[in-house]
């Protein structure tokens, strides 16, 4: 565990990540709870067209086609397998495949990625911003240490401030914090 912690903190990218994926939790839960319910929809309507007919084994039941919908269709695993066995049974269950792979595959689950590289993008900045704001309030803390604040009620008067410009080593940390 402590080498983990060690990893994290010398590459704070995988940082990022993780919190990224941590605070995109609801919106994954959400989102394959809108899968799961296109998957039932589909489940449903694939079980009781094809009831009595070639593509009935893999249609069985409604958990079996949810289960098979899921691997083949929204996970994209065998398309073409799924789609020359609803074309030799009808146009209209390969139009009903089109549209859950449409539905399933395309838009949730781009929805999903998109969803996440926000989010992941929102705390990067989030953290980059705190990190910046705590290399500024070492520097800062730096600065009042070598002297910079003469009456050391930790705050920086004009006076003070205009003779920090003066100061070689202050201008040098100023420059580096952006000042």
């Amino acid at each position: 565990m402590a080498r983990m912690a060690r990893l994290l903190r010398a590459m704070p990218e995988l940082m990022f990540l993780v919190k990224g994926m941590a605070a995109a939790m609801r919106s994954v839960v959400f989102t394959f709870g809108l899968l799961t319910i296109i998957v039932y929809v589909f489940a449903i309507a694939f079980t009781q067209l094809c009831d009595e007919s070639p593509c009935e084994a893999s249609f069985s039941s409604v958990p079996h086609s949810m289960h098979y919908l899921l691997v083949k269709g929204a996970l994209m695993d065998s398309v073409g397998e799924v789609t020359s066995l609803l074309e030799r049974q009808s146009y209209m269950l390969l139009c009903l495949w089109y549209l859950f792979i449409l539905f399933a595959s395309l838009t949730v689950m781009n929805m999903l990625i998109g969803v996440i590289c926000e989010v992941v993008s929102a705390v990067a900045k989030c953290e980059k911003e705190t990190m910046m704001i705590s290399y500024v309030k070492e520097k800062i803390e730096e600065l009042l240490q070598d002297g910079a604040d003469e009456n050391d009620d930790q705050q920086i008067s004009r006076k003070e401030f205009l003779d920090m410009l003066e100061n070689k080593k202050a201008l040098i940390i100023l420059r580096e914090v952006g000042v």
